[in-house]
């Protein structure tokens, strides 16, 4: 009776854990608005997006970029302003952030596409211009909204553009200083998955004239859609460390960031900053016969002060 206890016991145990590490690195989809109250925007999201900010002071620009998974696509918000920061004396050279800022990230949009269309419309009093790539998985639309020293990009990568919800996620771009939803604030500190999605591993298998025979594989390898920068700490800058920090991630088949293991270290904080910079890396699955899949890939963060 008391093993059978203990057993129950442990395997309540068990199915906790498991629980807490489903809850940890997915979540249901969900569409929801989410706003950026202090750059008057909002938009639908399938859950709470992560955050990656970067700052480019010799051309005056401050950039947030937001992004979320869902259903093997990635769903993005990126938007550059005009830093508040005073341009250093070393930039060489000094850009001023002008309507030349927005044309040529415009050029650089075009240049990472081999063959894509262009199309303008007007939506909420802007004009929008959407660059569809006919060779990847991707598309921009981009918003110039120079009057506030700033402009937005909404963009997708993934599997099918021709969704209903990448359709719903456009529609919804809002800008305006009474955007209302849901404040994204820091965001989320990981990559979340979907809820729900099972790791397929198994080669499949078929019969042919009464044997069992391999199926082919069709294998494609994940894709790294973003992959954030790691932070230096002031303490690290002090005292002029440089090196990596080697991490071992798990790629999950839900599209979340699982575990993240650093196989070497650094001190003053680094090894902390790329595990965190590795939990937002955002990408689609690995998939094999159709069937997203985990796998386990070794990254590294290097640090260096030139």
């Amino acid at each position: 009776m008391l093993k059978q206890i203990s057993s129950l016991f442990l395997i309540f145990i068990f199915s906790l854990c498991a629980y807490a590490q489903t809850e940890k690195y997915n979540a249901p989809i969900k569409w929801e608005r989410y706003k950026v109250s202090d750059k008057d925007v909002s938009v639908l999201f399938p859950k709470l997006p992560i955050l990656i900010q970067r700052t480019n002071i010799c051309s005056e620009e401050e950039t947030n970029q937001y992004a979320a998974y869902a259903s093997e696509i990635v769903y993005g918000m990126t938007i550059v302003s005009r830093t508040s920061q005073k341009v250093p004396d070393y930039c060489n050279p000094k850009k001023k952030f002008d309507e030349g800022n927005f044309d040529s990230r415009l050029k650089e949009i075009r240049a990472l596409f081999a063959d894509f269309d262009e199309t303008k419309f007007t939506q909420n009093a802007f004009e929008v211009i959407k660059l569809d790539s006919k060779t990847t998985s991707q598309v921009y639309w981009l918003i110039n909204d120079f009057k506030n020293k700033r402009w937005f990009e909404f963009w997708i990568t993934g599997t099918d553009k021709d969704k209903v919800e990448i359709k719903n996620f456009v529609e919804s771009i809002n800008i305006n200083k009474n955007a209302q939803g849901v404040e994204i604030g820091k965001g989320s500190s990981r990559t979340l998955g979907d809820e729900g999605v099972t790791d397929t591993t198994i080669v499949a298998t078929q019969e042919k004239n009464g044997n069992q025979t391999e199926r082919k594989e069709e294998v494609q390898n994940i894709r790294i859609v973003l992959k954030p920068s790691a932070k230096y700490t002031d303490a690290s800058r002090q005292a002029s460390l440089q090196g990596t920090v080697r991490l071992r991630i798990t790629f999950l088949a839900s599209g979340g960031i699982g575990t993240v293991s650093p196989l070497t270290t650094l001190p003053y904080g680094l090894t902390e900053q790329a595990i965190a910079a590795a939990m937002k890396i955002v990408f689609i699955p690995a998939k094999r016969n159709g069937k997203t899949y985990s796998t386990v890939k070794i990254v590294d963060y290097s640090f260096s002060l030139y």
